[in-house]
């Protein structure tokens, strides 16, 4: 049975955020923008989208057809990178062309993910497991992401209980919420939707955080990981008659910046 949860761990000396329980569609539904370009990572992966003659890669450049893409089902791992205008991609050399061969390859840069000529935002790596690695250029940009990705487990978890017959609408959580959430991030954020329960009208959310094991290894669904703990440090809320949000802290000491 697949667990129904989301995980984020950020890195903030590269702006990156390891995460499961996220996928494209929360990207696209969270974003204020979509990005005007984006340049496949993996080489050609298909015969619908053109490719760029001088890296060989395929690109995407019709702001329909981006979001088609990201809202798609796909077979492969899915990797790209945006970039700021159609002819930035002609101007990169063997060097940096082979840069993002490999970092499509091995899902790491060699140098910084964002290249000053494509002026990317955004780098997005599928894993073999099933989580993502999500470079942003600027991490606010991760906060709505999470945003969209949390209401989304939500209506599925409000969804799944039969006991509900009635429909309801699930408005964005607030920023003051969300910016608690993304605190946690550093230590390792656990959203527990499976774990949801509702009391009193309200659908209650377990939000923990991981307990370090002396080592800087990043949560990985796909080991076993018996010997890894989590601690119950608050819990999501949402009202659902009021449909409202709320953030029970049970451990205010996680919530304070560390040295």
């Amino acid at each position: 049975m697949q667990r129904r949860y989301i995980y984020a761990n950020l890195e903030k000396i590269d702006n990156l955020v390891f995460a499961y329980g996220i996928d494209q569609s929360d990207f696209v539904h969270g974003i204020k923008r979509l990005p005007s370009n984006l340049v496949s990572l993996v080489g050609v992966d298909d015969e619908v989208h053109a490719v760029n003659a001088h890296t060989g890669l395929n690109v995407i450049n019709d702001e329909n057809d981006i979001r088609r893409f990201l809202l798609q089902s796909h077979t492969e791992q899915v990797k790209w990178m945006d970039y700021d205008e159609v002819g930035d991609l002609d101007f990169l050399t063997a060097t940096e062309i082979a840069e993002l061969l490999y970092l499509g390859h091995m899902n790491r840069p060699i140098r910084s993910p964002f290249n000053y000529k494509l002026r990317n935002h955004y780098v997005f790596l599928e894993q073999r497991n099933g989580g993502i690695k999500l470079y942003c250029y600027y991490l606010s940009a991760f906060s709505h992401v999470l945003n969209a990705s949390i209401l989304r487990h939500t209506l599925a978890a409000y969804r799944g209980r039969r006991m509900f017959m009635r429909t309801i609408s699930v408005p964005r959580v607030p920023e003051p919420i969300i910016k608690q959430l993304m605190h946690l991030m550093s230590d390792g954020l656990f959203i527990y939707f499976d774990q949801s329960m509702v009391r009193q009208r309200q659908l209650l959310v377990p939000v923990h955080t991981e307990i370090a094991n002396d080592d800087i290894e990043v949560f990985d669904p796909a080991r076993n990981d018996d010997g890894r703990h989590t601690h119950n440090v608050a819990t999501l809320t949402f009202n659902l008659v009021s449909s409202q949000w709320g953030l029970t802290v049970h451990d205010a000491g996680a919530f304070e910046d560390h040295l």
